[in-house]
């Protein structure tokens, strides 16, 4: 019988392994504002709406932190690489944004990679990423599917991107953020003379996300 208690105690070993959570972690997102900041007390969304009859752009900040922290190499008491919290060998560079879609009503919308161009110090907590969510190939395809109604989507974000010591790639985790998109008149006037549009939010944008619409002052 002891055959069988150690095939048993082999199969409940793998049962238990897990993978390792990713060194540069997505944590939140959060809207940003007209200026395009992010306000870290701000509350963290998980959804969201456009209004595609004033933008097709849906902007959106990514809190990321990045845990990597390189092992300080000496020689002689002499550092080979100077000390920093800054920068150095464990800076995490990103170099791509990956997205993919899910609608309902169902539409073909081809998976995206975005270039995406970031540095990450080592070891730091908070880094914003503020990115569009909708490719040129997402705002058609819904552009398109709102004239007849509103349209769910769930959207799924990866950043990519290399260490700059030794070229070693990394992946963040994969985040979903939800969007319900339509299109709606909202019977906003244009600037009459004298006026001149107001910033909107986020990023000073054209208007229709979240409930943002232009105005004038």
């Amino acid at each position: 019988m002891k055959p069988f208690f150690i095939a048993a105690a082999l199969s409940l070993g793998l049962c238990s392994c897990s993978e390792s959570a990713p060194v540069v972690q997505i944590l939140q997102t959060k809207l940003p504002n007209a200026a395009c900041a992010v306000d870290a007390e701000g509350v963290g969304l998980a959804n969201g709406s456009l209004n595609l009859a004033y933008g097709d752009r849906y902007l959106l900040a990514f809190v990321v932190n990045n845990n990597y922290s390189p092992t300080p190499i000496e020689i002689g008491d002499v550092p080979l690489e100077p000390g920093s919290t800054s920068g150095g060998p464990g800076t995490a560079f990103v170099d791509t944004m990956k997205l993919s879609y899910e609608t309902t009503p169902s539409l073909s919308i081809p998976d995206g990679e975005v270039p995406y161009s970031a540095g990450l110090a080592p070891s730091s907590e908070g880094n914003t990423l503020v990115a569009d969510l909708i490719t040129t190939e997402a705002a058609v395809a819904l552009s398109q599917a709102v004239s007849t109604g509103p349209v769910q989507v769930r959207v799924t974000v990866q950043f990519t991107g290399k260490y700059a010591s030794g070229g070693k790639s990394f992946e963040t985790n994969e985040i979903v953020y939800a969007i319900d998109a339509f299109a709606a008149d909202r019977g906003i006037p244009a600037c009459s003379a004298g006026q001149t549009p107001a910033a909107v939010i986020p990023c000073n944008s054209t208007g229709g996300q979240d409930g943002n619409y232009p105005e004038c002052v």
